[in-house]
């Protein structure tokens, strides 16, 4: 069981101050929560404690934390079709170019024909890289959202 306690001294403290409906967590209580989900162990269950000197509506603080969540979830899969349109560009890119590059080998120079397999090899490695670093950073994301959608909300009203 992992436990965050977050201390505030009034309800209003949890969200944006621009947003007048209370439905959106302020930028200082989003960074707080994603620093303290970066230190729980995998498998963990999370309780997000919320500790006020005075009264705290429920249904509000959890309709905010998961508009946070949802937001989260938006931009994850966002980057993820990003991530699959750059990577088919990059290969198709890169494929051309080499096959250019040998196409082109007995009609150019070497060093053109290199530099044009230079360009085709690198599109070709940035979509690897896509594949092999960004996409498994997006899947994690997403497994931790996953897991930020069982959180418990506990709330301690303290006189």
């Amino acid at each position: 069981m992992y436990e965050i306690n977050l201390k505030i001294n009034d309800e209003m403290e949890l969200y944006d101050p621009f947003d007048e409906s209370c439905r959106t967590l302020s930028s200082a209580v989003s960074d707080y929560l994603t620093l303290q989900y970066g230190r729980k162990e995998a498998g963990d269950d999370i309780i997000l404690k919320i500790k006020c000197s005075g009264p705290v509506d429920r249904d509000r603080v959890k309709g905010a934390f998961q508009e946070l969540i949802r937001e989260h979830d938006i931009r994850n899969a966002n980057q993820k079709r990003f991530n699959r349109l750059k990577q088919i560009w990059l290969l198709c890119i890169g494929v051309a170019f080499v096959a250019a590059g040998i196409l082109l080998d007995g009609i150019l120079g070497s060093v053109p024909v290199e530099l044009i397999s230079i360009v085709g090899s690198f599109a070709v490695w940035e979509a690897a890289n896509i594949w092999i670093v960004e996409n498994p950073r997006t899947r994690i994301a997403k497994r931790t959202l996953k897991a930020l959608k069982t959180t418990k909300i506990e709330i301690e009203h303290s006189a």
